[in-house]
């Protein structure tokens, strides 16, 4: 009865324990390297891939392993014949020794198996990482879209309100405020959008950290996109880490330790036999006697065909491809490092510029024609079209950086460096 309470309790707190661990609380506030920590420990999906591991392993606990003896009996008996009461009784042990190593060779090719596995599993929880980045990134964007619109809602209500004022005075008329009110109204419910948008995003981060779905979760708002690329900086070393690459590696190890294996089964087990005979005779003149024997057999294969060698074949080619994979590979990640490396370089030169000799520009001309309309210098539709030029030129500047901020994600990506991703 206490064993099956104590059971009982530590299941409990077993599953309190897990719930605890994979349902965090609603008003935590995430952001993207918590999101990913989090997600490589309780995604749904890699919980499962990681069970490929377990099973390589249990590969490698039943390889390897002997076969078992065998008892062999044996009985001969002349009643269908002369029925003299001959009779011969035969049990013995028999037992299967490999040759070339091969129990060990087998082991050897289930231990590269469980690194397989590892890498496999590696490659996804960087996809999983890659796709929470992705959502990541259009959050960040969406804030600093969000942050621009508002700063020009800020000034449109400003100049709303102002002609709204002046309207009693006969300075102007109620269409110019509601064309004002109109504008401003636009960008508001532009801005509404966004936040239902940003909503949606987050939702869809709800999966991917393996959350429930009653679940609500907040992420944290970032305004600003970051220019900066002193931390992603190319090593070599990133390919003793990368999992496709030595996924790669891995595969032409393994063909290796195939060949080996193959090579090996060109020699087949030889079979050692201990036994003991009873025989029960006729000898002439004594009549029947008996005679007992224990003796020890040998039983040796002859390699005349070789039936491994079509399997090496196979398998050297099976090494070959791999190695040009892993060059392949390996090729590709310089050249994805190197493209956005350039591209990051272009669009943040771009940015700037563009800040510099546009964006400052357009604001003071805002400003400047906001207050010439003030003292009546310039008309009501100058100052509606200087503030969606305004509006336009905001715009293009978000596409730039957000183009950067993709730019700078692959370049996280390649170098096995996003937020959260243990190395």
């Amino acid at each position: 009865m206490h064993k099956r309470i104590a059971a009982l309790a530590a299941t409990i707190l077993f599953i309190t324990t897990s719930s605890a661990q994979s349902d965090p609380s609603p008003n935590r506030e995430w952001d993207r390297a918590r999101a990913i920590a989090f997600a490589l420990e309780n995604n749904a999906d890699l919980r499962a891939a990681r069970l490929s591991i377990d099973l390589a392993e249990s590969r490698l606990a039943r390889t390897g392993i002997r076969s078992n003896p065998s008892v062999n009996i044996e009985y001969s008996s002349d009643f269908l014949f002369n029925d003299e009461g001959e009779h011969t009784l035969g049990v013995g042990f028999s037992q299967k020794f490999p040759l070339a190593n091969r129990l060990k060779l087998a082991k050897a090719v289930s231990r590269v198996d469980i690194a397989k596995a590892k890498a496999e599993v590696r490659i996804q929880e960087i996809a999983i990482a890659q796709s929470i980045n992705e959502i990541a990134l259009e959050l960040q964007v969406n804030d600093t879209r969000r942050a621009s619109l508002g700063r020009l809602l800020s000034k449109s209500e400003e100049i709303a309100s102002f002609i709204q004022s002046r309207v009693s005075f006969g300075e102007y008329s109620q269409l110019e405020a509601n064309q004002a009110t109109l504008e401003a109204r636009s960008l508001a419910q532009e801005i509404n959008q966004l936040s239902d948008e940003r909503n949606h995003l987050v939702h869809a981060l709800e999966p991917l950290l393996g959350l429930k779905a009653e679940k609500e979760m907040s992420f944290v708002e970032v305004k600003e996109i970051d220019l900066s690329d002193d931390s992603l900086r190319y090593d070599d070393s990133i390919f003793d880490r990368h999992p496709e690459f030595q996924l790669a590696t891995l595969e032409a190890h393994s063909a290796e330790a195939e060949i080996a294996l193959a090579e090996s089964e060109n020699w087949e087990d030889v079979t050692a036999r201990i036994f003991w005979e009873n025989e029960r005779s006729v000898d002439e003149p004594n009549g029947l006697g008996t005679d007992r024997f224990i003796g020890v057999g040998l039983s040796i294969p002859l390699p005349l065909r070789k039936k491994g060698d079509l399997r090496v074949r196979e398998q050297r080619i099976a090494r070959d491809q791999s190695h040009r994979k892993a060059a392949a590979i390996k090729l590709r990640v310089q050249h994805e490092i190197e493209h956005a490396r350039h591209e990051m370089e272009d669009l943040r030169k771009s940015i700037h510029s563009y800040r510099k000799e546009v964006i400052e520009l357009a604001e003071q001309q805002l400003e400047e024609t906001q207050a010439a309309h003030q003292k009546g210098l310039v008309s009501f539709v100058t100052l509606m079209d200087v503030q969606r030029q305004l509006l336009e030129i905001e715009h293009k500047h978000l596409d730039t950086l957000e183009s950067f901020a993709q730019a700078r994600q692959k370049l996280e990506i390649a170098l096995l460096k996003s937020p959260g991703l243990s190395q």
